[in-house]
C-alpha cells in the first residue's frame, strides 16, 4: 500500500519495505567498495563510461528489488499508464559520510526515478525545488536581499530521512540531500525507470520498447 503526496503539484508515491529487512539491506550496502564523488561517496561498481554493473544485478539485493517492482506495479496502475511494465534500467548507491551531502542534480534517460533510504535521520532531508511561478522569467520580485538568499523564489518540498522508506517522483526536478548530522555513515539507493514493452496512447499511437537488465 503507498501513500501518495502532492508535494510542489507533483506527485510523489512512498512505500514502506518490512522492517524487518531493513538493517540487511544497510549491512549488505555497508560491505560494499566506494569511491569519491563530488561532496560524498558513490558505490563502486558504477563507471562514468557506462561499463560498470547495477545495483540490481547484485544477488543480496534481489528480494529489495522484486519489492521495488511490486511498488512500480502501484504505480503504474494508480497513473493508468498504458505499457507492459514499469522496469528499472539503472541502480546505484550514495554513501554519505557525517557531514557530507549531496549536490544537486537530475535524472537523465528515465520516465521516473526513484529513492530508497537504507540509513540516516529523520532531521537530514531530500529537498526537491522548483522556480516559483510568480517570479520565473519576469523582472518583477518584489523581494527583500534576505527573501531572495533564503530561497523565496523557488518553491521546496522536504523529504525526511526514514530507513526503509522507498519514493517514486519525476526525475526532471532540481534535488539535493542536506548534510547528514548523523555521527554513522546514511547510504541510499537510487533507480532509474522506464516503461517497457508495447506503450500506447489512446490505441492509436503505439510504441514497442524492450528494456533489458
Amino acid at each position: 500500500m503507498f501513500n501518495k503526496i502532492n508535494a510542489l503539484g507533483i506527485p510523489i508515491y512512498r512505500f514502506h519495505y518490512d522492517k524487518d529487512k531493513i538493517k540487511y539491506v544497510n549491512d549488505e550496502l555497508l560491505k560494499l567498495e566506494y569511491h569519491s564523488n563530488p561532496n560524498n561517496m558513490m558505490w563502486s561498481g558504477i563507471k562514468e563510461d557506462g561499463s560498470g554493473i547495477n545495483l540490481h544485478s547484485l544477488p543480496q539485493f534481489k528480494d529489495l528489488f522484486n519489492w521495488f517492482h511490486e511498488c512500480l506495479n502501484e504505480v503504474q496502475k494508480d497513473m493508468r499508464l498504458t505499457c507492459d511494465k514499469l522496469k528499472i534500467t539503472s541502480s546505484w548507491c550514495n554513501l554519505n559520510k557525517p557531514g557530507q551531502f549531496f549536490h544537486t542534480h537530475q535524472h537523465p534517460n528515465c520516465f521516473m526515478s526513484s529513492n530508497y533510504y537504507a540509513s540516516g535521520r529523520k532531521e537530514d532531508k531530500t529537498i526537491w525545488y522548483m522556480d516559483n511561478p510568480y517570479f520565473k522569467n519576469s523582472n518583477l520580485q518584489p523581494l527583500s536581499s534576505d527573501d531572495v538568499d533564503q530561497g523565496r523564489l523557488q518553491l521546496h518540498h522536504a523529504e525526511e530521512t526514514e530507513p526503509g522508506k522507498y519514493i517514486i517522483f519525476p526525475p526532471s526536478i532540481d534535488h539535493y540531500a542536506t548534510k547528514n548530522t548523523s555521527l554513522e555513515d546514511r547510504i541510499t539507493i537510487a533507480a532509474n525507470i522506464y516503461p517497457t514493452g508495447k506503450i500506447s496512447c489512446g490505441g492509436v499511437s503505439n510504441l514497442k520498447i524492450e528494456v533489458k537488465d
